[in-house]
């Protein structure tokens, strides 16, 4: 096999995988449950892969069967939430027909044009910093302030370890001692997603999820497996599930579903969670991500760069 044909697949996964995480989360906070309302309606490359019960595969997002000319349609619709992380809508598509026929050359298995792979890995130059902008936005999790004026936050403040207090006006800080009789701790944060201004709403609030961390106290962890069978008919509202290394799980929630949903689907984590903890060692990060791996792509493990690259972590993305 050409070394050139395999090093221009390796980057054409790395670019087609991230842009469906980045179509489906940006629709998630934008639409909610609608999100999956404009995805393409054709679900026979979905029912000949699940038809393969023997072969089975984590793959359950509609995304994940879509081509990449209807990924580039999802997001001429809603230009407006993916702006931040592109170039120009002009050059971008241009480009991106390009490397669409540089995608079938390399699926049906023709020699392609010397330049494919670095046509390919100057687009990955083009969007690495807006990739990266992409991720660690969803690290950078913001508190509201004060707690009482959003709903959720409001409901939860009793069960956080550390909550927010004003110590002078407009002055704030976490301040209170640890309670660890408390067996599972609930911190809510606020994700703001770049295209979405800066709007004080969060409740019901399109580009708004909300980032919910349920922790286990006094050095109690979670049996993730159980936990997980327990909410499984919860997933589908979430965007993402985070395992941790044994002592949290985060839950992203798209704020647009309103306060007296997510309040519920956290409960229902909550009472899951408080019945699957126990004391005992950590887990550690390779069992944790072999758990996510058993899950859709909607779980994460501790490995993922969605669960741990910030702000404060600069890299080139692709490193191409």
């Amino acid at each position: 096999m050409p070394e050139r044909a395999l090093r221009l697949y390796a980057r054409l996964w790395q670019f087609e995988t991230w842009l469906r995480t980045i179509v489906y989360v940006e629709l998630r906070a934008l639409l909610g449950d609608g999100w999956s309302a404009s995805l393409p309606r054709d679900t026979r490359p979905f029912d000949a892969d699940k038809r393969l019960t023997h072969m089975p595969t984590r793959e359950m997002n509609a995304l994940s069967y879509a081509q990449l000319g209807q990924l580039m349609t999802l997001i001429g619709q809603h230009w407006d939430c993916f702006a931040p992380y592109l170039p120009p809508q002009t050059l971008w598509e241009a480009k991106l027909k390009e490397v669409l026929q540089i995608r079938h050359r390399i699926a049906h298995f023709r020699a392609g044009h010397a330049d494919d792979h670095a046509r390919v890995l100057q687009l990955l130059r083009d969007v690495d910093r807006g990739f990266w902008t992409f991720c660690t936005s969803y690290n950078d999790g913001r508190p509201v302030l004060p707690p009482d004026r959003d709903p959720v936050t409001k409901h939860f403040l009793a069960l956080d370890p550390l909550p927010w207090g004003d110590f002078e006006p407009n002055q704030w800080a976490r301040i209170g001692v640890v309670d660890r009789s408390e067996v599972v701790n609930v911190q809510v944060n606020v994700l703001r997603r770049p295209w979405a201004g800066d709007v004080d709403a969060v409740d019901g609030a399109p580009g708004r999820l909300y980032d919910i961390q349920l922790r286990a106290g006094d050095r109690r962890v979670f049996d993730y497996r159980s936990i997980l069978e327990r909410t499984k008919p919860t997933h589908d509202r979430l965007v993402h599930v985070t395992l941790d290394t044994g002592d949290a799980i985060r839950l992203t929630i798209p704020a647009v579903l309103g306060s007296n949903d997510v309040i519920e689907l956290v409960e229902t984590w909550l009472g899951a969670a408080r019945h699957n903890v126990r004391r005992g060692s950590a887990t550690t990060s390779e069992n944790a991500n072999a758990i996510a791996a058993e899950w859709p792509e909607y779980v994460l493990g501790p490995g993922h760069p969605l669960a741990y690259l910030g702000p404060d972590m600069p890299c080139s993305f692709f490193d191409a």
